[in-house]
């Protein structure tokens, strides 16, 4: 069967959203229609957030709806006239109702930022950071009416580097599946996947991101620490406080990952090198509030931080 399919796309506004949206639209079928959440005021100036795939389906000349929920019976009344094959769906931020579900012959495909069952929820790639994961990656699910607990249409591994933090692993991850989604859903029009049901009893869940937990405590390992700068990085970035100054800290490298301290928290040399409970951690790449990002380096050229100071006191 080489029938055009007829898609819609569902997806928030970051740049990471782009890349899938592109590859539909090259493809030899109809993309008939993206969604994107209603960009919120946020910040200094209370202004709406920047929302690129509104400007690129604004470029490609395809129609985007902006919208908060799906009670609007206009929104339902659309997608149903479109007499659509597949809905995708990325990092969109609003759960899709039975109606919506059933409304694309061959389902709504979400593109989920890891290997399923594992990392279930809403931040799978920090959570792979933060737990020093050595391999991650994406799956393809037919969603249902249950987090992540969709039948698996296809999923790739991603090695995860040394170096990789958010930024960069999210790349890897969204550019690999944006390769083989537009075959992929084809091999699912055509009957040559057979959707396989999660194992359940092995699903891991990761919670929302909140505020407070892009704070750096050091009562934990070197290795833990670092997992959390990664996982943070750039944005919103990993934070302490030093000599009273909240710092963001962009990059690290671990000194020692098994020294047990009884002193945390504490700066042992020159250059920012930082007990945990075990280990020691060094800060690479740092950035003050209303500044650029600076090698720590650069920053100790301009003060000193006392050697025995404790971070965030």
């Amino acid at each position: 069967m080489n029938k055009v399919l007829s898609l819609a796309y569902f997806a928030g506004g970051s740049k990471f959203t782009l890349d899938p949206f592109i590859a539909l639209k090259n493809s030899r079928h109809d993309l008939k229609v993206a969604f994107t959440k209603t960009p919120k005021r946020a910040g200094r100036g209370n202004k709406k957030a920047h929302n690129l795939l509104l400007d690129k389906a604004v470029e490609f000349g395809i129609p985007i709806k902006t919208i908060d929920n799906f009670k609007n019976i206009e929104s339902l009344k659309l997608l149903k006239s479109l007499e659509l094959d597949f809905i995708v769906v990325f990092s969109f931020g609003l759960i899709l109702p039975k109606e919506v579900l059933a409304i694309p012959k061959y389902g709504c495909i979400n593109i989920h930022a890891s290997l399923l069952p594992k990392w279930r929820g809403a931040s799978p790639v920090q959570h792979a950071l933060m737990n020093n994961d050595k391999v991650t990656g994406y799956t393809f699910i037919i969603m249902n009416e249950r987090l992540d607990e969709g039948k698996i249409v296809y999923k790739e591994k991603i090695n995860i580097d040394i170096n990789d933090n958010y930024v960069t692993l999210l790349n890897k991850i969204i550019s690999s599946a944006s390769k083989v989604l537009v075959s992929k859903i084809e091999d699912l029009a055509n009957n040559k996947i057979k959707p396989q049901i999660q194992i359940h009893d092995q699903a891991s869940y990761c919670y929302k991101i909140k505020k407070d937990d892009t704070y750096l405590k050091f009562n934990i390992s070197a290795k833990e620490v670092l997992g959390k700068i990664k996982a943070f990085s750039p944005n919103p970035g990993a934070k302490c406080f030093i000599d009273g100054e909240l710092i963001k800290v962009l990059d690290a490298k671990i000194e020692d990952n098994s020294k047990f301290n009884k002193e945390i928290g504490c700066v042992i040399d020159e250059n920012l090198l930082i007990s945990c409970k075990y280990g020691f951690i060094r800060l690479i790449k740092i950035q003050r509030a209303g500044r650029k990002a600076m090698m720590a380096k650069d920053f100790l050229n301009g003060r000193k931080v006392k050697i025995g100071s404790v971070i965030n006191e």
